[in-house]
């Protein structure tokens, strides 16, 4: 009889947005996301596109959780 060992499996920080986009499957599901401190806010074309850029340009985006479209018509900005 073989036994069965069942692991939970979590992220750790810091996130690897590189591993995360390479698992991500588009879903083209506009995304709104902003970094840790807010100063800039981007659309992305879905959070596969965010995890991408991410990877690629070392960013921390993270998508807003509360929102009625993406980033609500207001164009995306910088401090």
């Amino acid at each position: 009889m073989t036994s069965v060992h069942w692991t939970q499996e979590h992220l750790t920080f810091p996130v690897n947005y590189c591993d995360l986009a390479k698992a991500c499957v588009h879903d083209n599901r506009m995304v709104c996301a902003t970094t840790e401190n807010n100063c800039i806010r981007r659309t992305f074309l879905d959070q596969c596109d965010m995890y991408e850029y991410n990877c690629d340009y070392h960013a921390d985006f993270r998508k807003l959780t509360v929102q009625r479209s993406p980033c609500n018509g207001v164009p995306d900005y910088q401090c």
